[in-house]
Protein backbone atom coordinates (compact mmCIF):
# COMPACT_ATOMS: atom_id res chain seq x y z
CA UNK A 1 0.00 0.00 0.00
CA UNK A 2 1.15 3.32 -0.99
CA UNK A 3 2.03 5.64 2.16
CA UNK A 4 -0.13 8.50 1.21
CA UNK A 5 -3.05 5.55 1.14
CA UNK A 6 -2.19 3.83 4.24
CA UNK A 7 -4.95 4.99 7.17
CA UNK A 8 -2.13 4.09 9.84
CA UNK A 9 0.17 6.97 9.01
CA UNK A 10 -2.57 8.85 8.78
CA UNK A 11 -3.90 8.46 11.88
CA UNK A 12 -0.17 8.89 13.22
CA UNK A 13 -0.19 12.13 11.61
CA UNK A 14 -3.58 12.99 13.09
CA UNK A 15 -2.82 11.77 16.29
CA UNK A 16 0.82 14.11 16.35
CA UNK A 17 -0.67 16.82 15.66
CA UNK A 18 -3.95 16.53 18.56
CA UNK A 19 -1.18 15.79 20.60
CA UNK A 20 0.73 19.11 20.26
CA UNK A 21 -2.50 21.30 20.26
CA UNK A 22 -3.33 19.24 23.39
CA UNK A 23 -0.54 20.51 25.02
CA UNK A 24 1.64 17.37 25.64
CA UNK A 25 6.10 18.38 26.17
CA UNK A 26 7.93 16.90 23.60
CA UNK A 27 9.11 13.77 24.93
CA UNK A 28 5.90 12.49 25.91
CA UNK A 29 4.34 13.55 22.52
CA UNK A 30 7.55 11.75 21.13
CA UNK A 31 7.05 8.46 23.36
CA UNK A 32 3.43 8.48 22.21
CA UNK A 33 3.73 8.48 18.95
CA UNK A 34 6.51 6.02 18.84
CA UNK A 35 4.82 3.35 20.66
CA UNK A 36 1.28 3.98 18.70
CA UNK A 37 3.29 3.12 16.01
CA UNK A 38 4.81 0.26 17.09
CA UNK A 39 1.76 -1.52 17.92
CA UNK A 40 0.32 -0.49 14.93
CA UNK A 41 3.02 -2.21 13.03
CA UNK A 42 4.85 0.45 11.16
CA UNK A 43 8.44 1.66 11.15
CA UNK A 44 7.88 5.24 11.79
CA UNK A 45 10.14 8.49 13.63
CA UNK A 46 9.15 11.82 14.76
CA UNK A 47 10.59 15.10 15.87
CA UNK A 48 8.64 16.86 17.93
CA UNK A 49 9.59 20.78 17.63
CA UNK A 50 8.29 23.81 19.12
CA UNK A 51 5.64 24.86 16.01
CA UNK A 52 6.10 21.96 13.85
CA UNK A 53 6.07 17.99 13.83
CA UNK A 54 7.86 15.84 11.29
CA UNK A 55 7.03 12.27 10.75
CA UNK A 56 9.11 9.85 8.89
CA UNK A 57 7.71 6.33 7.77
CA UNK A 58 9.46 3.14 6.42
CA UNK A 59 13.06 1.90 6.06
CA UNK A 60 15.74 4.20 6.04
CA UNK A 61 16.61 4.94 2.21
CA UNK A 62 12.70 4.84 1.37
CA UNK A 63 11.27 7.31 3.59
CA UNK A 64 8.10 8.86 3.10
CA UNK A 65 8.13 12.13 5.59
CA UNK A 66 5.73 14.63 6.30
CA UNK A 67 5.79 18.00 7.83
CA UNK A 68 3.01 19.07 9.69
CA UNK A 69 2.72 23.17 10.96
CA UNK A 70 1.31 23.12 13.98
CA UNK A 71 0.83 25.29 17.11
CA UNK A 72 1.92 25.63 20.69
CA UNK A 73 -1.13 24.46 22.59
CA UNK A 74 -2.76 24.87 26.03
CA UNK A 75 -3.18 22.04 28.09
CA UNK A 76 -6.70 20.49 27.74
CA UNK A 77 -7.05 17.36 29.63
CA UNK A 78 -10.59 16.41 28.88
CA UNK A 79 -9.48 16.13 25.62
CA UNK A 80 -6.32 14.16 26.45
CA UNK A 81 -8.50 12.03 28.61
CA UNK A 82 -11.04 10.93 25.58
CA UNK A 83 -7.80 10.67 23.00
CA UNK A 84 -6.48 8.17 25.39
CA UNK A 85 -9.55 6.22 25.44
CA UNK A 86 -9.58 5.98 21.53
CA UNK A 87 -5.95 5.30 21.10
CA UNK A 88 -6.73 2.40 23.66
CA UNK A 89 -9.86 1.06 22.10
CA UNK A 90 -7.24 1.06 19.01
CA UNK A 91 -4.97 -1.35 20.41
CA UNK A 92 -7.72 -3.89 22.26
CA UNK A 93 -8.81 -4.09 18.12
CA UNK A 94 -12.56 -2.74 19.83
CA UNK A 95 -12.42 -0.24 16.80
CA UNK A 96 -10.40 0.16 13.46
CA UNK A 97 -7.97 2.71 12.49
CA UNK A 98 -10.17 4.59 10.15
CA UNK A 99 -12.84 4.83 12.91
CA UNK A 100 -9.92 6.08 15.34
CA UNK A 101 -9.25 8.87 13.07
CA UNK A 102 -12.91 9.99 12.82
CA UNK A 103 -13.22 9.69 16.50
CA UNK A 104 -9.93 11.79 16.96
CA UNK A 105 -11.68 14.64 14.53
CA UNK A 106 -14.52 14.71 16.51
CA UNK A 107 -12.57 15.15 20.05
CA UNK A 108 -10.59 17.83 17.82
CA UNK A 109 -13.81 20.23 16.68
CA UNK A 110 -15.87 19.38 19.88
CA UNK A 111 -16.43 22.66 21.86
CA UNK A 112 -14.87 23.71 25.01
CA UNK A 113 -16.49 21.98 27.95
CA UNK A 114 -16.63 25.30 29.80
CA UNK A 115 -18.10 28.18 28.59
CA UNK A 116 -15.87 31.65 28.75
CA UNK A 117 -17.97 33.06 32.29
CA UNK A 118 -16.84 29.78 33.68
CA UNK A 119 -13.33 30.24 32.86
CA UNK A 120 -13.82 33.94 34.63
CA UNK A 121 -14.79 32.85 37.51
CA UNK A 122 -12.37 30.12 38.14
CA UNK A 123 -9.56 33.03 37.59
CA UNK A 124 -10.96 34.49 40.28
CA UNK A 125 -11.86 31.70 42.59
CA UNK A 126 -8.45 30.54 41.87
CA UNK A 127 -6.63 33.82 42.70
CA UNK A 128 -8.70 34.07 46.06
CA UNK A 129 -7.46 30.76 47.32
CA UNK A 130 -4.28 30.94 46.62
CA UNK A 131 -3.71 34.15 48.32
CA UNK A 132 -4.10 32.00 51.41
CA UNK A 133 -1.17 29.66 50.48
CA UNK A 134 1.08 32.88 50.44
CA UNK A 135 0.04 34.01 53.87
CA UNK A 136 -2.76 36.80 52.86
CA UNK A 137 -5.76 37.36 55.22
CA UNK A 138 -9.77 37.57 54.58
CA UNK A 139 -8.90 41.01 53.62
CA UNK A 140 -6.45 39.77 50.49
CA UNK A 141 -8.13 36.85 49.11
CA UNK A 142 -10.76 38.87 48.90
CA UNK A 143 -8.69 42.00 46.70
CA UNK A 144 -7.41 38.76 44.81
CA UNK A 145 -10.67 37.09 44.04
CA UNK A 146 -11.68 40.70 42.88
CA UNK A 147 -8.71 41.30 40.58
CA UNK A 148 -8.43 37.55 39.61
CA UNK A 149 -11.72 38.38 37.89
CA UNK A 150 -10.27 41.27 35.90
CA UNK A 151 -7.77 38.50 34.92
CA UNK A 152 -9.85 35.98 33.69
CA UNK A 153 -11.83 38.87 31.88
CA UNK A 154 -8.32 39.91 29.77
CA UNK A 155 -8.11 36.17 29.35
CA UNK A 156 -11.27 35.78 27.28
CA UNK A 157 -10.80 38.75 25.86
CA UNK A 158 -7.17 37.66 24.61
CA UNK A 159 -8.58 34.62 23.42
CA UNK A 160 -11.10 36.33 20.65
CA UNK A 161 -8.87 39.23 19.69
CA UNK A 162 -5.24 38.25 18.13
CA UNK A 163 -3.96 41.97 19.12
CA UNK A 164 -5.17 41.33 23.22
CA UNK A 165 -3.66 38.14 23.32
CA UNK A 166 -0.13 39.64 22.14
CA UNK A 167 -0.02 41.78 24.79
CA UNK A 168 -2.15 39.78 27.60
CA UNK A 169 0.60 38.88 30.11
CA UNK A 170 1.96 42.78 30.12
CA UNK A 171 -1.75 44.19 30.46
CA UNK A 172 -2.87 41.88 32.91
CA UNK A 173 -0.13 42.86 35.27
CA UNK A 174 -0.07 46.31 34.40
CA UNK A 175 -3.56 46.41 35.28
CA UNK A 176 -3.24 43.85 38.56
CA UNK A 177 -0.67 45.84 39.63
CA UNK A 178 -2.11 49.54 39.67
CA UNK A 179 -5.57 48.24 40.93
CA UNK A 180 -3.98 46.47 44.23
CA UNK A 181 -1.34 49.63 44.73
CA UNK A 182 -4.07 52.19 44.14
CA UNK A 183 -6.58 50.32 46.36
CA UNK A 184 -3.61 50.04 49.05
CA UNK A 185 -3.18 54.06 48.65
CA UNK A 186 -6.60 55.39 48.61
CA UNK A 187 -8.74 52.82 50.03
CA UNK A 188 -7.46 50.47 52.79
CA UNK A 189 -3.87 49.17 53.89
CA UNK A 190 -2.92 45.79 52.89
CA UNK A 191 -0.27 43.23 51.84
CA UNK A 192 0.35 44.28 47.83
CA UNK A 193 2.81 41.34 47.14
CA UNK A 194 0.31 38.22 48.18
CA UNK A 195 -2.60 39.90 46.04
CA UNK A 196 -0.64 40.72 42.63
CA UNK A 197 1.38 37.40 42.80
CA UNK A 198 -2.15 35.61 43.61
CA UNK A 199 -4.42 37.49 40.71
CA UNK A 200 -1.53 36.32 38.61
CA UNK A 201 -0.82 33.01 39.29
CA UNK A 202 -2.20 31.10 37.23
CA UNK A 203 -0.10 33.30 34.15
CA UNK A 204 3.01 32.26 36.18
CA UNK A 205 5.18 30.26 33.51
CA UNK A 206 6.21 28.40 36.30
CA UNK A 207 5.20 25.23 34.98
CA UNK A 208 6.48 26.02 31.63
CA UNK A 209 10.03 26.43 32.89
CA UNK A 210 9.40 23.47 34.76
CA UNK A 211 8.64 21.51 31.63
CA UNK A 212 11.43 23.00 29.60
CA UNK A 213 13.28 22.08 32.29
CA UNK A 214 11.80 18.28 31.61
CA UNK A 215 12.50 18.34 27.96
CA UNK A 216 16.27 19.56 28.23
CA UNK A 217 17.28 16.93 31.02
CA UNK A 218 15.40 14.03 28.83
CA UNK A 219 17.17 15.60 25.57
CA UNK A 220 14.85 17.06 23.53
CA UNK A 221 16.97 20.50 23.23
CA UNK A 222 15.28 22.40 20.59
CA UNK A 223 11.43 22.08 22.27
CA UNK A 224 12.99 22.52 25.62
CA UNK A 225 15.28 25.49 24.45
CA UNK A 226 12.17 27.30 22.94
CA UNK A 227 10.01 26.52 25.59
CA UNK A 228 12.46 28.09 27.96
CA UNK A 229 12.47 30.81 26.18
CA UNK A 230 9.13 31.24 25.61
CA UNK A 231 9.14 31.31 29.77
CA UNK A 232 11.59 33.75 30.42
CA UNK A 233 9.72 36.22 27.79
CA UNK A 234 6.39 35.70 29.63
CA UNK A 235 8.63 36.75 32.89
CA UNK A 236 9.70 39.70 31.51
CA UNK A 237 6.29 40.47 30.07
CA UNK A 238 4.77 40.42 33.31
CA UNK A 239 7.50 41.93 35.26
CA UNK A 240 7.58 44.97 32.60
CA UNK A 241 3.73 44.85 32.98
CA UNK A 242 4.16 45.38 36.98
CA UNK A 243 6.84 48.15 36.93
CA UNK A 244 4.22 50.03 35.01
CA UNK A 245 1.59 49.32 37.12
CA UNK A 246 3.23 50.24 40.52
CA UNK A 247 5.20 53.11 38.65
CA UNK A 248 1.07 54.37 37.75
CA UNK A 249 0.02 54.15 41.07
CA UNK A 250 3.29 56.13 42.21
CA UNK A 251 1.52 59.10 40.65
CA UNK A 252 -1.70 59.43 42.71
CA UNK A 253 -2.17 61.22 46.03
CA UNK A 254 -0.82 59.31 48.68
CA UNK A 255 1.51 56.75 49.25
CA UNK A 256 1.06 53.07 48.94
CA UNK A 257 0.38 51.55 52.30
CA UNK A 258 1.73 48.02 52.69
CA UNK A 259 -0.09 46.30 55.98
CA UNK A 260 0.96 42.66 57.66
CA UNK A 261 -1.76 40.22 56.68
CA UNK A 262 -4.11 39.31 59.66
CA UNK A 263 -3.48 35.77 60.65
CA UNK A 264 -6.16 33.00 59.81
CA UNK A 265 -7.03 30.07 60.72
CA UNK A 266 -5.55 26.10 60.05
CA UNK A 267 -8.43 25.08 58.76
CA UNK A 268 -8.89 27.92 56.26
CA UNK A 269 -5.60 26.11 53.88
CA UNK A 270 -7.70 23.14 53.84
CA UNK A 271 -10.92 24.92 52.48
CA UNK A 272 -8.25 26.90 49.72
CA UNK A 273 -7.00 23.25 49.31
CA UNK A 274 -10.95 21.63 48.63
CA UNK A 275 -11.29 25.18 46.14
CA UNK A 276 -8.46 25.90 44.39
CA UNK A 277 -7.98 22.10 42.35
CA UNK A 278 -11.76 22.64 41.55
CA UNK A 279 -10.85 26.26 39.80
CA UNK A 280 -8.01 24.70 38.06
CA UNK A 281 -9.50 21.82 36.45
CA UNK A 282 -12.23 23.93 34.65
CA UNK A 283 -8.93 25.91 33.48
CA UNK A 284 -7.27 23.22 32.56
CA UNK A 285 -10.92 21.92 31.00
CA UNK A 286 -10.87 18.37 32.93
CA UNK A 287 -13.83 16.44 33.44
CA UNK A 288 -16.09 16.80 36.32
CA UNK A 289 -14.97 12.58 36.76
CA UNK A 290 -11.48 14.07 37.59
CA UNK A 291 -11.64 16.33 39.81
CA UNK A 292 -11.72 14.34 42.84
CA UNK A 293 -8.44 12.97 41.44
CA UNK A 294 -7.36 16.62 40.61
CA UNK A 295 -8.08 17.44 44.23
CA UNK A 296 -6.25 14.16 45.74
CA UNK A 297 -3.20 15.17 43.42
CA UNK A 298 -2.77 18.47 44.64
CA UNK A 299 -3.28 18.27 48.53
CA UNK A 300 -0.73 15.10 48.40
CA UNK A 301 1.85 17.44 46.54
CA UNK A 302 1.01 20.68 48.71
CA UNK A 303 1.45 18.47 52.10
CA UNK A 304 4.52 16.57 50.66
CA UNK A 305 6.27 19.84 49.63
CA UNK A 306 5.27 21.48 52.54
CA UNK A 307 6.48 18.86 55.30
CA UNK A 308 9.90 18.29 52.92
CA UNK A 309 10.38 21.91 53.25
CA UNK A 310 10.20 22.25 57.15
CA UNK A 311 12.44 18.80 57.21
CA UNK A 312 15.11 18.94 54.22
CA UNK A 313 14.62 22.64 53.06
CA UNK A 314 12.99 24.63 50.49
CA UNK A 315 15.14 22.90 47.44
CA UNK A 316 14.46 18.94 48.48
CA UNK A 317 11.23 20.12 49.96
CA UNK A 318 9.79 20.80 46.50
CA UNK A 319 11.35 17.70 45.14
CA UNK A 320 9.57 15.69 47.55
CA UNK A 321 6.33 17.16 46.74
CA UNK A 322 6.85 16.99 42.94
CA UNK A 323 7.45 12.97 43.74
CA UNK A 324 4.75 12.42 45.39
CA UNK A 325 2.38 14.11 42.71
CA UNK A 326 4.11 11.88 40.11
CA UNK A 327 3.66 9.08 42.32
CA UNK A 328 0.00 9.23 42.80
CA UNK A 329 -0.31 10.22 39.86
CA UNK A 330 1.31 6.92 37.50
CA UNK A 331 -0.43 4.84 40.44
CA UNK A 332 -3.67 6.61 39.10
CA UNK A 333 -3.09 5.88 35.79
CA UNK A 334 -2.60 2.31 36.31
CA UNK A 335 -5.54 1.69 38.08
CA UNK A 336 -8.13 4.15 36.68
CA UNK A 337 -6.79 3.40 32.98
CA UNK A 338 -6.45 7.48 32.41
CA UNK A 339 -3.58 9.69 31.33
CA UNK A 340 -1.63 10.81 34.79
CA UNK A 341 -1.24 14.14 33.28
CA UNK A 342 -4.73 14.57 34.50
CA UNK A 343 -3.27 14.55 38.29
CA UNK A 344 0.33 15.67 37.92
CA UNK A 345 -0.44 18.96 35.83
CA UNK A 346 -2.67 20.74 38.33
CA UNK A 347 -0.84 19.20 41.25
CA UNK A 348 2.22 21.02 39.94
CA UNK A 349 0.71 24.26 39.91
CA UNK A 350 1.25 25.10 43.91
CA UNK A 351 5.01 23.60 43.55
CA UNK A 352 6.23 25.43 40.46
CA UNK A 353 8.60 28.46 40.83
CA UNK A 354 6.54 30.76 39.25
CA UNK A 355 6.21 33.38 41.98
CA UNK A 356 9.92 33.32 43.01
CA UNK A 357 10.79 34.16 39.25
CA UNK A 358 8.07 37.16 39.18
CA UNK A 359 10.20 38.12 42.87
CA UNK A 360 13.18 38.07 41.07
CA UNK A 361 12.26 40.28 37.75
CA UNK A 362 10.48 42.78 40.14
CA UNK A 363 13.95 42.95 42.38
CA UNK A 364 15.80 43.33 39.11
CA UNK A 365 13.72 46.17 37.81
CA UNK A 366 14.70 48.00 41.17
CA UNK A 367 18.06 47.63 40.60
CA UNK A 368 18.72 45.39 43.06
CA UNK A 369 20.79 43.25 41.09
CA UNK A 370 22.31 40.72 43.56
CA UNK A 371 19.61 39.81 45.19
CA UNK A 372 17.33 39.45 41.85
CA UNK A 373 20.35 37.19 40.32
CA UNK A 374 20.12 34.97 43.53
CA UNK A 375 16.11 35.39 43.18
CA UNK A 376 16.32 34.05 39.89
CA UNK A 377 18.77 31.01 40.94
CA UNK A 378 16.57 29.72 43.54
CA UNK A 379 13.72 29.77 40.63
CA UNK A 380 15.93 27.41 38.40
CA UNK A 381 17.14 25.45 41.51
CA UNK A 382 13.17 24.40 42.65
CA UNK A 383 12.26 24.10 39.11
CA UNK A 384 15.58 21.37 38.81
CA UNK A 385 14.26 19.93 41.74
CA UNK A 386 10.74 19.35 40.33
CA UNK A 387 12.09 17.33 37.46
CA UNK A 388 14.21 15.42 39.51
CA UNK A 389 11.22 14.15 41.91
CA UNK A 390 8.97 13.70 38.54
CA UNK A 391 11.88 11.56 37.33
CA UNK A 392 12.67 9.50 39.93
CA UNK A 393 8.66 8.62 40.79
CA UNK A 394 8.42 6.99 37.17
CA UNK A 395 11.57 4.91 38.12
CA UNK A 396 10.00 4.05 40.97
CA UNK A 397 6.10 3.39 39.28
CA UNK A 398 6.82 3.58 35.46
CA UNK A 399 3.55 5.48 34.15
CA UNK A 400 1.26 3.24 32.17
CA UNK A 401 2.10 5.06 28.89
CA UNK A 402 3.48 8.46 27.90
CA UNK A 403 0.53 10.26 28.42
Amino acid sequence: MSPANDPRIKFLIALGRALHSYGIPAHRLEDALGNAATRLGTRAEFFSGPTSLISSFGEPGAQHTALSRVEPGQLQLDKLVELDGVVEALYRSEITVEEADAQLSKIDNAPPRYSGLATIVAFSVASGAVARFFGGGFLEMGMALGLGLITGLLAVASGRSVTIGRIFEFLAAAVVTFLASALATLVVPMATGPVIIASLIVLLPGLSLTLALNELGTGHLVSGTARFSGAMMTFMKIGIGAAVGRRAADLLPGVIRDAEPAGLPGWTVWVALLITPLALGVLFRARRLEMPWIALGTTVAFWGSRYGVEFLGPLLGAAVGAFLSGLVANLFARLKRRPAVVMVVPSLILLVPGSIGYNSLALLMQKDVLSGLDTAVTAMLVAVSLVAGLLLANVLVPPRNAL
